[in-house]
């Protein structure tokens, strides 16, 4: 992993990204988010995963400028920024919210459905976060990119998670599919890229 820091940038990458944990995190302390900091913090949590999800996605295009081609170095890292937040949206969740108990947790797997798909949206980013490595990438040889372009179905998991849990205030799920649903229209994979997936080596 000792290349993943080769570049003198890397470390205020790092802090930039970390800046709405740390804010969150102060914040919480300060005794901002009471009564309620589940319900505050499960919400901004999900909303800078999202950011992260919206900018891996235009990175695979604005990577491809010549003159943007710099940014394809922190790609990676922006993926893992996803998977950091998606992670503290679940885990706000099973402890500030649902309060570590399986009765409550239960009632919302049935009345909360959209749950799901935001679980399949963590998931994938698990995965991909597991094998973003130089040696993954070495070891799954040409399944890597069939396998990483399971981020566009984290994205399409990011907007139905949005839109199936909207009651009355649609902003936060319109917002980000105005960015989401073009990048997916233009980027979505084929389904003859997935075969060489599970093609036998």
């Amino acid at each position: 992993m000792s290349t993943f820091w080769d570049r003198k940038e890397k470390p205020y990458i790092v802090i930039l990204f970390c800046l709405p944990f740390v804010w969150m995190f102060v914040s919480l302390l300060m005794g901002q988010y009471f009564p309620d900091p589940g319900k505050l913090l499960m919400r901004l949590s999900g909303i800078w995963a999202s950011v992260a999800v919206v900018a891996v996605m235009a990175m695979t295009l604005i990577g491809k400028v010549k003159s943007f081609r710099f940014i394809n170095r922190y790609r990676r890292f922006i993926g893992l920024t996803a998977f950091f937040y998606a992670l503290l949206h679940f885990v706000i969740y099973l402890v500030l919210f649902a309060g570590l108990s399986w009765t409550w947790i239960s009632s919302d797997l049935v009345e909360k459905p959209y749950i799901y798909v935001g679980t399949l949206a963590l998931v994938i980013l698990a995965v991909l976060a597991l094998t973003s490595t130089k040696a993954m990438i070495r070891k799954l040889g040409k399944k890597w990119k069939p396998l990483h372009r399971l981020m566009y179905l984290a994205a399409i998991s990011v907007i139905a998670h949005l839109w199936w849990q909207v009651k009355d205030d649609i902003s936060l799920a319109l917002y980000f599919s105005v960015f989401l649903v073009p990048l997916l229209i233009m980027k979505i994979p084929t389904l003859p890229s997935y075969k060489k997936l599970f093609k036998k080596t």
